[in-house]
C-alpha cells in the first residue's frame, strides 16, 4: 500500500514542478543559470528517480533487508571492506572533489546544500541500486550482475551528468581537467568498489549511504546555491556533443583575438 502511494506522491509532485518550469522558465537560454531554474529541474529529476526506485522494487528491498546482518558484523572481512569503503569515499568527495572544483566565490547556503546534497545522494543512489536489482532478477551468475550494473551506472552517469546536470542544474564547478580527475580518481572507483560491497554483501541501503555522502559532499563543496540566492552565476559552458547536442565541458578562460 505504501509503494502506491509514494509513487502517487512523486507523480503529482514532479507534474507540478514541471508546470512551475514551463510556465516560469522554459524559455531561458542554456547561458543563464538561476538557482531557481536549477531547483525545478533537479527536482523534476529527483522526481523520476524516485518513482523508478519504487517501481523497480528496489524501495521494498530498502525496507525489508536490514542494514546489516550480526553475519555482517562478525566477519572481518565485510568489518575491512566496509571501512574501506568509507576511507575511500571520504578520500574522493571530502579532500579530492573539492581540490579539483571552482566555486566562482559563490556563497554557502548550508542548510539547503544539506537538504540538496541528502536528497541527490538517496534519489542518485537508489537509482543505480534499481539497476542492480533489476540485473540480480534474471538469474545470472554474482560476477555478470556486477559487470552488467557497473555498465549500466557508468552510461547511465555519464550522458545524464554530461547532457543534462552539469548544463541545467549544476552551476559551472568545473574545468576540461578537474572532470577527467574526478572520473577517475573519485566517480570510477567509488562505483566500482561500492558496487563490488553490494555484490559480495547485499547490503542495500548502505550502498545509498555511500552515495549520499559523496553526494553530500560535492553540493557543499560546489557551493550550490540555495533556491533564493541572488547574483550573477557562471553557467556551465558548453561544447556541441552527439548530434549536435550541447554537453558540459567545463570552464575554459577565454583568450583574446
Amino acid at each position: 500500500m505504501l509503494i502506491p502511494i509514494f509513487i502517487t506522491f512523486f507523480a503529482i509532485f514532479g507534474g507540478i514542478m514541471v508546470g512551475i518550469y514551463m510556465i516560469k522558465y522554459r524559455r531561458l537560454p542554456i547561458d543563464v543559470w538561476l538557482p531557481g531554474a536549477a531547483w525545478t529541474r533537479a527536482l523534476i529529476y529527483f522526481c523520476f528517480c524516485n518513482i523508478f526506485i519504487a517501481a523497480s522494487g528496489t524501495l521494498e528491498q530498502i525496507f525489508i533487508r536490514p542494514l546489516f546482518t550480526t553475519g555482517n558484523i562478525s566477519n572481518p572481512y565485510w568489518i575491512m571492506y566496509l571501512i574501506f569503503c568509507f576511507i575511500y569515499v571520504i578520500i574522493a568527495y571530502v579532500i579530492i572533489w573539492p581540490r579539483s572544483t571552482l566555486t566562482f566565490d559563490r556563497k554557502y547556503y548550508l542548510s539547503s546544500e544539506i537538504v540538496f546534497g541528502v536528497i541527490w545522494g538517496f534519489s542518485t543512489g537508489g537509482l543505480l541500486l534499481s539497476f542492480y536489482h533489476l540485473w540480480s532478477l534474471i538469474g545470472i551468475p554474482p560476477w555478470a550482475i556486477y559487470l552488467l550494473s557497473f555498465g549500466s551506472i557508468g552510461a547511465w552517469q555519464y550522458f545524464i551528468h554530461i547532457y543534462f546536470w552539469d548544463i541545467y542544474v549544476s552551476p559551472e564547478h568545473d574545468t576540461p581537467k578537474s572532470i577527467l580527475v574526478k572520473t577517475m580518481a573519485c566517480h570510477v572507483p567509488n562505483a566500482l568498489i561500492s558496487l563490488g560491497f553490494l555484490t559480495i554483501w547485499g547490503n542495500y541501503a548502505i550502498f545509498i549511504f555511500i552515495f549520499i555522502i559523496s553526494l553530500l559532499s560535492s553540493t557543499v563543496a560546489q557551493r550550490f546555491p540555495a533556491p533564493w540566492a541572488k547574483g550573477n552565476f557562471h553557467a556551465p559552458m558548453v561544447k556541441p556533443g552527439i548530434f549536435g547536442l550541447p554537453y558540459g565541458s567545463g570552464y575554459e578562460e577565454k583568450k583574446e583575438d
